[in-house]
């Protein structure tokens, strides 16, 4: 098993000012099955801890799934998404057809994401790029 979000990106991206059950709940999230997923021992290698920035699923068919799952995983527990990240994200979304993000914010932290961290369309916002989905939150 290997977490979608690596724990040391999750730190990085904010995880570092939660509590340690925040922390922990993060960790073993079962609200959400794209945040922990089955892997090789060689693929769980050769990821590590890297954002989509300098890794990539080798497979190309499962980019799609691979990106909108992060959007939504960061998106779900509120954690930052970098420059790198957010242009290696919008490329690859920008092939992926009608790839809606659904996103069930985690229950400890049911704050809003920040509108910095993602753009609203209707106030004609661009950050992401024109392809960058936007999360809907249930």
């Amino acid at each position: 098993m290997d977490h979608l979000v690596p724990l040391t990106e999750a730190w990085d991206s904010g995880a570092s000012a939660w509590t340690s059950k925040e922390r922990q709940d993060y960790a073993n999230d079962p609200g959400d099955a794209r945040a922990l997923i089955a892997v090789s021992a060689a693929s769980n290698r050769s990821k590590s801890d890297q954002d989509p920035a300098t890794w990539q699923p080798p497979a190309a068919g499962y980019r799609c799934a691979y990106a909108t799952d992060w959007i939504a995983i960061k998106t779900r527990w509120e954690l930052a998404i970098d420059n790198a990240e957010r242009a290696a994200l919008t490329d690859i979304v920008s092939s992926c057809p009608n790839s809606p993000v659904e996103v069930t914010l985690a229950a400890e932290r049911r704050r809003l994401p920040c509108p910095e961290r993602w753009p609203r369309r209707d106030r004609g916002d661009q950050r992401l790029g024109p392809v960058m989905p936007r999360p809907r939150l249930r």
